[in-house]
């Protein structure tokens, strides 16, 4: 015989089959699982003060026969001396544990957590005597076996009425727990219709959005059209034409003037580093070498003389050295007196391209830029909104899945806590 009474299993029962049906709504949910609970919670306080009055009944047992062990020689005057030694040893044991278990008062159980905790103090009290009895096993049921198999019958007794608490107690606890289960999920689900509510409406507002965009687009589609069909559009890329052919004759003056200037470059470069020019002569100076064509201009004619006089002193002073004097004196003069060549090739080419530029006035070239920038900047959003709408329907598809996930699991947890069938609004 073995004296341990741990806390006994208890099985599910199987589920009735289900009667009749209900609908319900999310705010229905809470006062239906308190309706459910209620009156079991009722019946468990009943049945722990019913469970404590017996256990009292046989609490009282059990010190009774406890006292009468206590009092018991167990005629241990008849046996070997050290065994005797460990036998009162284990006996004082049993006495002194059970007695302390048995004097002890249990919480008179008016409300469920009182009810909890009286079979808690029960289930304490069957395990110190339980764990007492086992440590003593052989001395109490080779040297006291009535005892023994009359301690046996009563802690029996007192597990069963614990074990009949216990179960009505893990009935409790799991109803709560599916209860608290329904409860997570309605908020899930009253989560997950709020998110599709919202954006099934920002995609109603998309939708129109999206017809206000591509009637957007078609307009400005329609004026982009009648804009390079009229005539005058028609005389301004002819006009265009016309200065963009011109490109071929602005090169050759470029070429002429860079090819000059190529011939003083060298003198004209090591001049600017010894130069006492102020800094607006020495900018000019600086361009004059990087780049003479955009430099060369009637209102730059003096500044340029004034430069290109000042590197041929230089030159005849010997304030900076060149391979042949003579021939670069010769080249920075020459580059002097066809500065007027220069100045005229110019005008000739920007007068005719001014004449033509102005020309283009023609048409207004910045209103149909500003309706092609329009128009790509339209289609680029229809594009972004379509995808962001495109991304909603997925997120609602996604949502409507684990919102009918959660109904089902939902009702199917209320069809199993009320017996019926349940459907949620």
């Amino acid at each position: 015989m073995v004296f341990g009474f741990g806390k006994k299993k208890t099985q599910e029962q199987p589920t009735a089959p289900v009667q009749n049906e209900k609908t319900v709504t999310l705010e229905d949910i809470p006062s239906m699982l308190q309706e459910i609970e209620s009156p079991r919670v009722a019946e468990i306080i009943s049945i722990a003060k019913t469970t404590k009055e017996e256990v009292e009944v046989h609490k009282k047992k059990i010190r009774e026969l406890i006292l009468h062990l206590e009092s018991d020689g167990l005629k241990l005057d008849d046996v070997d001396r050290n065994l005797g030694v460990i036998v009162k040893r284990g006996k004082d044991a049993i006495v002194s544990t059970i007695k302390k278990e048995t004097s002890s008062t249990f919480t008179s159980a008016a409300k469920y957590d009182q009810a909890v905790l009286l079979n808690s103090e029960i289930s304490q009290m069957l395990k110190k005597i339980g764990d007492v009895l086992g440590l003593n096993s052989r001395i109490i049921h080779i040297f006291a076996k009535k005892y023994a198999d009359n301690l046996k019958d009563e802690i029996a007794k007192v597990a069963k009425s614990r074990n009949q608490l216990q179960s009505s107690i893990n009935f409790i606890e799991n109803l709560r727990a599916g209860s608290k289960d329904i409860i997570d999920k309605g908020q899930k689900i009253a989560e997950y219709r709020n998110s599709i509510s919202q954006k099934n409406e920002r995609v109603s507002q998309i939708i129109s959005e999206i017809n206000t965009l591509k009637n957007t687009i078609s307009s400005l589609e329609k004026q982009i059209h009648d804009l390079k069909s009229s005539d005058a559009h028609s005389k301004f890329s002819e006009i265009r034409h016309k200065i963009d052919s011109m490109s071929s004759e602005k090169s050759e003056v470029k070429n002429v003037i860079d090819f000059q200037f190529s011939k003083i470059s060298r003198p004209l470069g090591r001049y600017s580093y010894i130069s006492s020019f102020e800094k607006p002569v020495r900018k000019m100076m600086d361009e004059l070498v990087a780049n003479p064509y955009e430099v060369i201009s009637p209102q730059n004619k003096t500044g340029i003389i004034q430069i290109l006089e000042a590197v041929e002193k230089s030159i005849v002073s010997g304030s900076i050295s060149v391979k042949d004097a003579d021939k670069s004196l010769e080249q920075v003069q020459e580059t002097i007196s066809r500065l007027d060549e220069f100045i005229k090739l110019k005008e000739s080419y920007s007068g005719k391209v001014s004449a033509l530029e102005k020309d283009l006035a023609v048409f207004d070239i910045k209103s149909l830029e500003s309706k092609e920038h329009e128009l790509v900047k339209t289609r680029a959003d229809l594009a972004n909104i379509e995808s962001v709408k495109k991304k909603l329907e997925s997120e609602i598809k996604d949502g409507n899945h684990s919102l009918s996930k959660n109904i089902e699991e939902l009702e199917s947890g209320l069809a199993r806590l009320t017996n019926s069938k349940v459907s949620l609004k």
